[in-house]
């Protein structure tokens, strides 16, 4: 017996100083974001911004920690040998055709999204006094009904509840609003066609059925057709690009390759003779040429060294930047759009690109400072678009024309 608590103490000891020499090893190779971090720290002037601090610290020690995707793929491999589809309990879920979606042990609750309507009703009452109009756009999630396979009574992160609400709110204030996921459904796509299966966006595919949606909605409601040709509207317009087994997405990176599988990438692109101008903002950087010239950039797919540090969304205009712009420069009679949106709102700016003189963009979740009431204020644009993912209903999407205090 006194062997046995021995071999006990002597595998504590080794396991205390291996995680002490592993930590200290892991502060020398990190030394300079602590630094960072530190001086963030004491720029803190209030409780959301130590909220939003400690958030930051906790995805970035994650992130750089040494080693980090080898025992995220150990673990992952140790999944797929138990056949699980739960993915470090609940965390993540995988359905039978290997879709990952995000798991949920609570249901949100819809309980701010009266406050969020009321902004967007206040919203709209002020484009339409500059003469202008505005469409609220929803794009769907994978928890799509009858197209989706997962199985709903799991403990899903599933926002249709929340989307459902703000929908009857947006209506109920007579705000003009699309939900994209009947779009979705009626295009009789396959969800391995509309979404990836190791990340959250939808695919270009995807991207291109909800344009044509926007595109209907916009002449349905306000009377404009912004392709009376029907051309940039029509799939038989485009070409398309596979790259095979090039995307690993951010809930892949999450489970690990081993798990989730890598995902093709299906780039596609219009036939147009148009010249455009695309303005990064965020980087001080700008394009001009064609439309494939100006706002695609293949080599993000060409030259892949490293899977998991690598982004094939960035293809179409690097995702999503902090400010930019499109500027049609062969059609500058077209009507201006300007938009408060996040990241699936990329490959939609693409294909509206033709239909459009100028798209004037600003992510409302990393909008650097900007005041997204004054970026509306400053537009003259004959259409604002506020599109939010449905995993994005929250105060950071909707930080815009608050109730005045009483």
């Amino acid at each position: 017996m006194k062997q046995f608590f021995i071999k006990k103490e002597c595998f504590a000891a080794f396991f205390l100083v291996f995680i002490l020499g592993f930590s200290v090893i892991n502060m020398i190779v990190n030394r300079e974001m602590i630094s960072e971090l530190k001086e963030e720290f004491c720029e803190i002037e209030g409780i959301a911004e130590l909220k939003e601090w400690i958030s930051t610290v906790e995805t970035e020690t994650t992130e750089e920690i040494l080693g980090r995707m080898e025992f995220v793929e150990t673990y992952g491999f140790l999944q797929k040998l138990m056949d699980k589809q739960e993915f470090n309990s609940f965390a993540f879920i995988q359905d039978d055709d290997d879709m990952l979606y995000y798991g949920s042990m609570m249901e949100l609750s819809t309980d701010d999204l009266d406050e969020y309507a009321q902004n967007v009703m206040r919203l709209n009452e002020y484009v339409e006094s500059k003469g202008a109009k505005l469409l609220v756009v929803i794009p769907p999630s994978k928890v799509l009904a009858g197209v989706s396979p997962v199985n709903t009574a799991w403990p899903l992160n599933n926002p249709n509840n929340r989307t459902d609400k703000l929908m009857i709110l947006l209506q109920q204030y007579g705000v003009n609003a699309v939900d994209l996921r009947s779009a979705m459904i009626e295009s009789g796509a396959s969800l391995e066609e509309l979404f990836f299966k190791t990340d959250h966006h939808w695919t270009p595919l995807a991207a291109f059925y909800g344009t044509t949606e926007v595109v209907k909605q916009i002449k349905e409601r306000f009377g404009e057709d912004l392709d009376p040709n029907h051309y940039y509207t029509n799939l038989d317009n485009y070409h398309t690009y596979t790259f095979e087994q090039t995307f690993l997405g951010s809930t892949g990176r999450n489970t690990g390759a081993v798990y989730s599988g890598l995902d093709d990438y299906t780039l596609m692109w219009p036939e147009c003779n148009m010249e455009f101008t695309w303005i990064n903002e965020e980087d001080d950087d700008e394009k001009t040429g064609s439309m494939t010239e100006a706002l695609l950039n293949p080599s993000v797919v060409m030259n892949i060294e490293d899977i998991y540090d690598s982004n094939t969304n960035r293809i179409y205009m690097e995702q999503v930047v902090d400010k930019d712009k499109i500027i049609n420069n062969s059609r500058p009679d077209l009507p201006k759009l300007t938009v408060l949106r996040d990241s699936y709102f990329t490959p939609m700016a693409f294909f509206l690109a033709p239909m459009c003189s100028e798209i004037d963009m600003l992510w409302t979740r990393n909008s650097d400072g900007i005041n997204l009431e004054e970026f509306v204020k400053d537009s003259d644009a004959d259409y604002v678009i506020l599109e939010v993912y449905p995993y994005n209903l929250d105060e950071k999407s909707f930080d815009f024309f608050h109730a005045a205090e009483e």
